[in-house]
């Protein structure tokens, strides 16, 4: 391994990429970070050191250019951020960790399968004898007993796709019908909004729990703008029992809680937007880093502090020469 220990991150212009960049910049390990994204309009492409552009996912050269860079850089670890290319790094994690030193933060590809996929995501709470939203595919030949046993209004969404892209609020039959018969689509029964809260549970290699944080929120633009932790025992033994049965390094659940009970309706096989926000409690980067890279062993968080957070907009300012230094990397 490297002196330092370098890491790299994809898709630093959204929340997921700058929150394990800030979590990362905020620990002692000896680290070298790479950041990348695939446009030179990327804001924290201008505030780390060693900054690429990368070809999107969908290039038929992606994985070799994956491979070559890694190894180019020696990169000894890789966080993928970015919803799209979950699936594609996730297939080939085998191939790349074997023809480079890298070890990657993701999981295999059955689990972000279930993970992408909505309809997926329910089928996995039900099979498993947890809480779930009522749910239907909108190609089910059972579509009209579940009408006939919701009522409205009800929620439309894609099948794929995160936060509240794609998400529809339907009325009645009128508004729902354009949709029938579309396999990528799901229905599902309404929930109050008002009791959504978002969480993060980190599994050590040794499979015992070394972090959960629940947060309820409120979201501008499909993401969390406004936070509070949630301190509630009852509400982490169902999102931890969810996050051991999925077995996943880190999975991030989003839900309704109502009742004492916990009402998943979307997993994520990445980490969080609210990564970066929730670092004090505990680091996963750097316990990954610290576990995975450093063999040492990772002592579970016991931070029950009660912590709020507040998202805000702040410009970077880069110049002509910093684009043209940027490409310039890239191209060599």
């Amino acid at each position: 391994m490297n002196d330092k220990i370098r890491v790299l991150v994809d898709g630093v212009g959204g929340d997921v990429g700058q929150g394990i960049l800030k979590s990362l910049l905020d620990t002692k390990l000896d680290i070298e970070l790479y950041a990348s994204c695939i446009s030179d309009k990327s804001s924290w492409l201008y505030k780390i050191k060693n900054s690429y552009i990368f070809p999107l996912v969908s290039d038929d050269n992606f994985i070799d250019f994956l491979v070559d860079f890694i190894n180019k850089y020696k990169i000894d670890v890789y966080f993928p951020t970015v919803d799209s290319t979950l699936l594609k790094i996730s297939k080939y994690k085998e191939f790349i960790e074997s023809k480079t030193n890298v070890k990657i933060f993701i999981d295999n590809l059955e689990k972000i399968e279930i993970c992408d996929d909505k309809y997926l995501t329910n089928k996995f709470l039900v099979k498993n004898s947890f809480y779930a939203p009522k749910t239907v595919s909108m190609d089910d030949l059972n579509l009209n007993e579940f009408l006939s046993k919701n009522n409205y209004p009800l929620i439309l969404k894609t099948k794929s796709g995160n936060g509240a892209k794609n998400v529809i609020k339907v009325n009645n039959y009128k508004e729902l019908k354009p949709f029938i018969g579309n396999s990528s689509w799901l229905l599902q029964e309404f929930l109050n909004i008002e009791n959504e809260i978002t969480s993060g549970i980190y599994i050590g290699e040794d499979k015992e729990i070394k972090g959960i944080y629940i947060l309820k929120r409120t979201l501008k633009s499909g993401s969390t703008h406004h936070a509070e932790r949630i301190i509630d025992e009852i509400l982490e033994k169902q999102l931890i029992d969810i996050a051991k049965k999925m077995d996943m390094k880190y999975l991030n659940i989003q839900a309704i809680y109502e009742n004492n009970k916990v009402l998943p309706f979307e997993f994520n096989g990445r980490l969080s937007g609210t990564t970066g926000a929730m670092r004090q409690i505990f680091n996963v980067p750097e316990m990954f880093i610290k576990e995975c890279i450093l063999k040492e062993y990772i002592t579970p968080s016991d931070n029950n502090e009660k912590i709020f957070f507040t998202r805000y907009n702040e410009e970077i300012i880069y110049t002509q020469k910093d684009i043209d230094n940027l490409k310039t990397r890239s191209d060599s």
